[in-house]
């Protein structure tokens, strides 16, 4: 899952969201030579006792070779860019130079397998609201999962902000494809209709949660969930072929798709197709 990018453009200038938009800046000439000075003095004030995140510029996302994440001040990238670059360094990952330019600071990095550390904020909805005790508990669910799906946890951590309900985050290594929607990642599929879950578990997805009757956590590929519907058995008929034989076209794979009746004055059928995106 995507971190809740939303909540965060609040406090990123509209330069820095561009920049992790369209592609992170190069490293290079930019002038570390203060932060480095400030680093050895920060004690991480932001990330409390353990494991717990306090402030958005620790909230960090995983590019293709770097983490990255947005700071204020470089004091903020300072404190962010030793915090993570510790972790990573306790996790046996190599960690190159850092940057920060345009409230945007990166970590350069390199696994010893060559595998990509990916990111993952969990949905608040995926446990119970104002419960740390059920929070942690998810969290250490979805890192087990991880473990057994034989993706390394490098971090985890609570995070708990002021414009955001309380959560956690997870950064943990898989297999890096061309195609970042075809990579095994921990995600979430959440479409707005209740989702018949036996399918994807009948196509082999890991399902790890599935919280709500319309919202899973599983491992894997990207998935897709869409609907049509119609009002009567040849509409519906028609529409669903069109809608696949389109899918199709733009390279979708598809999983199952499902018939069922409506209870609606005009249109009385739907039609779910499940796919890999």
């Amino acid at each position: 899952m995507k971190i809740t990018v939303l909540a965060l453009s609040l406090l990123i200038p509209s330069g820095a969201r561009a920049a992790a938009t369209e592609g992170l800046p190069s490293f290079g000439a930019v002038d570390f030579a203060q932060l480095h000075a400030q680093k050895s003095a920060l004690k991480t004030p932001s990330a409390k006792a353990g494991d717990e995140i306090s402030s958005y510029h620790l909230i960090v996302q995983a590019g293709k070779d770097s983490l990255f994440g947005y700071a204020q001040t470089p004091a903020q990238a300072a404190e962010a860019i030793a915090y993570w670059s510790k972790v990573l360094a306790d996790a046996g990952v190599k960690v190159g130079a850092p940057s920060f330019a345009d409230s945007l600071y990166q970590i350069p990095y390199k696994t010893a397998d060559g595998r990509a550390i990916r990111d993952f904020l969990a949905d608040s909805r995926q446990f119970p609201p104002k419960d740390e005790a059920g929070l942690r508990a998810n969290m250490a669910l979805a890192r087990a999962a991880l473990e057994k799906a034989g993706m390394s946890v490098v971090a985890a951590r609570v995070v708990n902000v002021d414009a955001l309900l309380p959560t956690y985050s997870l950064l943990y290594l898989t297999k890096s494809e061309a195609d970042p929607d075809h990579e095994a990642r921990l995600r979430v599929l959440k479409p707005g209709d209740d989702i018949d879950f036996g399918i994807f578990r009948g196509a082999g997805v890991n399902v790890v949660q599935t919280p709500e009757t319309w919202m899973m956590v599983y491992i894997g590929p990207e998935l897709g969930y869409v609907t049509v519907v119609g009002r009567t058995r040849e509409e519906i008929d028609s529409k669903l072929a069109k809608r696949k034989e389109f899918l199709l076209g733009e390279g979708k794979r598809l999983i199952a798709d499902k018939i069922s009746p409506m209870d609606d004055a005009e249109y009385k059928f739907a039609a779910a197709i499940y796919f890999f995106q």
